[in-house]
């Protein structure tokens, strides 16, 4: 992580760590199976491609899923993929760094641009965090977004991970609820588990 943050900071990339890595940088018991990284602008994928350790070519066969072709990585040749549909474009990149996946991606989404959600929306850009990783600033996604994120994956086992790992007095819970109430628009189906809802009911009884 350390690694790509000085690279990405030192060339003045705008970037955002999501997913299951900026929870256990929170110091959340989970085990993160690579590095998500957003990118604010689609050229920004590409020039990460000129600092990072991007091979000449290939290496290997590839099998493509979701598509994203399971062995491909990003190359001088080829440093970027685009796909997706009409309301939701991707420019992906992905590297190998020390054995670790490192994924990055800028997501286009219009119909999103106004929803606080993880990844694809505009809005949570300006919520980032700043957390630190050997030294190095590493701007991340808002904790009450992730929070948001779990919910809607039913991933209670990390929500109670990271409810033990960070300081809930701490949190913002307006931007907890607006964000909740925001993914819900995708997931209507949305069961906030009885951890949070419990965090939820203490905080407004403190405002009361």
């Amino acid at each position: 992580m350390a690694t790509v943050a000085e690279q990405l900071n030192g060339n003045r990339i705008e970037w955002m760590l999501l997913g299951s890595a900026a929870t256990a940088l929170r110091g959340a018991a989970i085990v993160p199976g690579d590095i998500d990284i957003a990118l604010l602008a689609a050229d920004d994928v590409t020039r990460a491609a000129t600092v990072l350790p991007t091979p000449d070519a290939p290496d290997g066969p590839e099998l493509v899923e979701s598509g994203v072709p399971s062995g491909w990585i990003s190359t001088a040749v080829e440093p970027t993929l685009q796909f997706g549909h009409t309301g939701e474009q991707w420019t992906f990149g992905r590297w190998m760094i020390a054995g670790v996946k490192v994924e990055l991606a800028h997501i286009d989404a219009p119909t999103v641009a106004a929803l606080m959600i993880e990844t694809r929306a505009p809005l949570v850009w300006h919520e980032r965090e700043t957390l630190n990783c050997h030294g190095q600033p590493i701007p991340t996604v808002p904790i009450e977004v992730q929070l948001a994120t779990m919910i809607a994956r039913q991933q209670d086992g990390r929500i109670d991970a990271t409810i033990a790992a960070i300081d809930t007095t701490r949190l913002n819970v307006p931007l907890l609820r607006r964000a909740i109430s925001d993914k819900q628009s995708e997931v209507p189906a949305m069961t906030i588990p009885e951890s949070l809802e419990r965090l939820l009911a203490d905080a407004q009884t403190a405002t009361d």
